[in-house]
């Protein structure tokens, strides 16, 4: 049985981590060979490609172990390499690009352990186009190759930024850069110390500032997004979750939003923190998204989605004090607004914004990606919808499935499994490492049934 998995990000690798432990674990598994493609290297991708150890997790360590069962296994992970030590290491925000390494090393550990069951290897290039061929998968790749395959894992997340809100072409512009997550991508900046306008104020934000004002004393940077919201900070210490019973909480977005409300209000006064309540609610997002109609979810991702992603993903508390302090001397600058032009000078992009006209030396793009699965130019997603093997929900948010197969365009199920942001039409909060790592798990025992069930 051959599965081909596209994407070999997180998710990806979550996916092949699991196969491996099911094998492992069964002497009578029948041999599995699976080929992960991606154009670039393993966990290398937007979320954990950095290699800046300023840039950290925003979920603590406790959170982010790859067995959802083996809870604190990220935890004593990053005591053994002596990141930090005692009770400390359960709510220690580490470096992303170690979160990567020890992905990778549990990843190889348990292909390790799998022996001659499991067969994995890694085709550097991008997937571009998907046929079913008999009860099996055809992945084709940019430069011809064919995979064959008989079950097919699409991982291939979002791309971390989009372009929607340029009011012009700047693809050919030198000094803009349109994704910080290339490889190399923010070196000419970095090597430079003129201001910088950063478009987005979200976590990707986050990230590049604190890189670009450690490179330069005198450097300024400017964030701007049409609300002007920065993600609020974790708090210093751990301070829990409470889950709510939602049982009489209704069906409707205005009687969802006036109970969230009142639950977090009704924390806040308990615990002098709205934190826990918040965090609790996270728990219940996927039920409370599935009682939402067409036309509420429409409503929440139009009108409530901003406020509510500033509060449930937050900053490390570090890159909080670190932006904090950034912003009382006046070297980062958060604010709203609308850009209506740009336009190349000699000392780099004037932007203007309403009646303001302001020059930086590079614009660096923070925004998050195009929410319309639809409209992302993704070859391999374009490829399965064109084909009718796949179909999104109204929104276009992400395939629609049963509970991760992909369902095609007459609702029947194929040979295409689907995990993280591809659900988030019928999850909605399907990004993050700890409800990702619980779907790859589910994935790969789907995967491995389905096996036995054609045995």
């Amino acid at each position: 049985m051959r599965i081909v998995v596209v994407g070999a990000g997180a998710a990806g690798s979550l996916v092949v981590f699991h196969l491996a432990r099911l094998v492992a674990a069964d002497d009578r598994a029948e041999p599995l060979e699976v080929v992960v493609v991606d154009p670039i290297d393993q966990v290398a991708g937007p979320a954990f490609g950095t290699t800046d150890p300023a840039h950290l997790l925003n979920v603590p360590a406790s959170g982010m172990s790859v067995d959802p069962d083996e809870r604190f296994d990220f935890v004593d992970w990053c005591r053994a390499e002596g990141f930090v030590g005692g009770d400390e290491a359960h709510y220690f925000f580490a470096p992303r690009a170690q979160w990567a390494r020890y992905l990778r090393t549990r990843l190889a550990e348990a292909c390790e352990r799998a022996g001659g069951r499991l067969s994995a290897r890694f085709v550097r290039d991008g997937a571009v186009g998907v046929a079913v061929v008999g009860a099996g998968v055809r992945v084709t790749t940019a430069d011809g190759t064919v995979l064959d395959g008989d079950r097919l894992v699409l991982a291939t997340g979002l791309p971390g930024v989009g372009n929607g809100w340029a009011p012009c072409d700047l693809s050919d512009q030198p000094r803009y850069i349109a994704n910080p997550w290339l490889p190399d991508a923010l070196e000419p900046v970095l090597a430079d110390d003129g201001d910088v306008l950063v478009i987005g104020t979200g976590l990707t934000m986050v990230d590049v500032a604190i890189s670009l004002l450690k490179s330069g004393d005198t450097r300024r940077v400017e964030a701007i997004s049409r609300g002007g919201r920065l993600p609020r900070r974790h708090a210093d210490t751990y301070l829990g979750e409470v889950v709510p019973d939602t049982s009489t909480w209704g069906d409707s977005l205005d009687e969802i939003r006036a109970a969230v409300a009142t639950h977090v209000a009704r924390i806040e006064r308990l615990l002098g923190n709205w934190r826990p309540g918040v965090d609790g609610v996270r728990y219940r997002v996927a039920e409370l998204w599935g009682r939402l109609d067409e036309a509420d979810r429409g409503t929440f991702v139009r009108e409530l989605a901003g406020d509510w992603l500033v509060r449930r993903h937050r900053m490390p508390p570090s890159s909080g004090r670190l932006v904090d302090e950034a912003r009382r001397s006046g070297r980062l600058v958060v604010r709203a607004g609308r850009i209506t032009g740009v336009d190349a000078v000699p000392a780099g992009l004037t932007v203007t914004t309403g009646d303001d006209e302001r020059t930086y030396a590079w614009i660096v793009n923070c925004t998050g990606p195009q929410p319309d699965v639809r409209k992302l130019g993704n070859p391999v997603l374009d490829s399965v919808l064109d084909a009718g093997l796949a179909t999104t929900d109204p929104l276009g948010l992400g395939l629609i499935t049963d509970d991760g197969r992909v369902l095609d365009a007459d609702g029947r199920p194929g040979p295409i499994w689907t995990l993280g942001s591809l659900r988030r039409g019928e999850l909605w909060e399907t990004t993050a490492v700890p409800e990702i790592r619980s779907q790859a798990e589910e994935l790969a025992a789907s995967l491995i049934g389905d096996v036995d069930g054609h045995r």
